[in-house]
């Protein structure tokens, strides 16, 4: 049920191609090619292209490549650069020549893998939410997917395809799924909270999910504001933190240029694209809290060095990135609102902007308190 960080996270795997290969020569990086790469137990890859790029991009054969892996238990390598899969997991593959190492990443997946999308869930009483799944096959044939019924239905319920209806406050209680090809059967397992805030004093609940080059799986406290913009009009926004001791920081921040009224829940927003510079501006026309133009949304963290940035980002097509939302808004004591509700857009990674190796897929649910404040923007 647990899942971790990768501990080399694409940046790192780019971080180490770009390394000089000779100190006399220092205009040449070592780089090995794709840096992200997936096979399935049993499989083979062949050997990673390695070569070395000088200033103008123009690629020299780089000798003799000495290969690694770890860790071997999830995927060997042979004297020739081929990758086989053992067991599930995420190996770095690792290529020296004259002293100096690239890297690249190799995900190792099961003839069948199943995957909840959203290893936590928060809800509200009355929400419901059906639970988003992954499911990666070696062989295209028919699955079949099913929940097992809730240990605790005073507290949610779910029905045979993953449908839970929130009842009472409580949790977080297990849910369990499975899924079959006929021939092997994967299982899984997350957990679902149902919370039932009264005041806007402290801070809710968010559980999120990035899904890319960089994986996360992170809760924390979620925090929604009716804030003031420049000309005075209220916007929106909703920050889900991760911190702990200084040393680990995830956030995922959604704006939207007007504020929330009760009227619009239940309710869906759409978050649309916003470039690195336009996020970034502090020109008080443009800027993107205090007068913004459109919503958008940010996903960052401090971890692996020197941290990820994305912004919300469509496609080619459709500048649409996603949508939040917002199921519930009850009255809180002492003024205010409690809201729940859920997210999913896409976000683009500011180290691979350009790159679709840098498309992060974000998910998350939040139970969060919505406060008004006019002194965010105001003098």
């Amino acid at each position: 049920m647990k899942r971790y960080v990768f501990a080399l996270s694409l940046a790192a795997a780019t971080a180490l191609g770009c390394i000089n290969v000779s100190d006399n020569n220092p205009s040449l990086l070592l780089i090995v090619a794709p840096i992200l790469d997936s096979v399935f137990v049993g499989d083979t890859l062949p050997p990673r292209d390695v070569y070395l790029r000088d200033v103008n991009g123009v690629h020299h054969p780089p000798g003799a490549v000495t290969w690694s892996i770890s860790p071997t238990l999830v995927a060997t390598i042979d004297a020739s650069g081929r990758v086989a899969g053992k067991s599930k997991g995420t190996a770095v593959v690792l290529a020296t020549v004259s002293g100096a190492t690239s890297a690249a990443l190799v995900l190792v997946s099961r003839p069948l893998e199943l995957t909840p999308l959203l290893d936590t869930i928060f809800l509200m009483p009355g929400d419901t939410i059906t639970v988003p799944v992954a499911i990666v096959q070696k062989n295209p044939v028919a699955t079949t997917l099913q929940f097992d019924p809730s240990p605790n239905p005073s507290v949610y319920t779910i029905d045979a395809n993953g449908l839970v209806t929130a009842q009472a406050t409580g949790g977080p209680d297990v849910y369990r799924m499975h899924v079959s090809d006929g021939t092997n059967t994967v299982s899984d397992s997350g957990v679902i909270a149902v919370m039932s805030l009264t005041d806007t004093l402290g801070n809710g609940k968010f559980y999120m999910t990035a899904f890319g080059t960089a994986i996360r799986h992170q809760s924390g406290g979620a925090l929604a504001l009716n804030y003031a913009r420049l000309s005075g009009r209220l916007a929106f926004r909703l920050t889900d933190t991760l911190a702990i001791a200084d040393s680990l920081d995830e956030r995922v921040i959604i704006t939207l240029p007007d504020s929330l009224l009760p009227v619009q829940v239940p309710g869906a927003f759409e978050i649309d694209s916003i470039s690195p510079q336009e996020a970034t501006s502090t020109i008080s026309s443009v800027n993107p809290v205090c007068n913004p133009k459109r919503p958008w949304a940010f996903f960052g963290s401090l971890l692996p060095t020197p941290g990820i940035v994305a912004y919300s980002h469509g496609t080619p097509s459709d500048a649409v990135a996603g949508s939040l939302s917002i199921t519930q808004y009850a009255p809180a004591v002492g003024g205010g609102a409690i809201i729940s509700g859920r997210y999913l857009f896409r976000a683009q990674r500011l180290d691979l902007y350009g790159d679709p190796l840098g498309l992060e897929t974000i998910r998350g649910t939040f139970v969060a308190p919505l406060r008004e404040r006019h002194s965010t923007c105001q003098g």
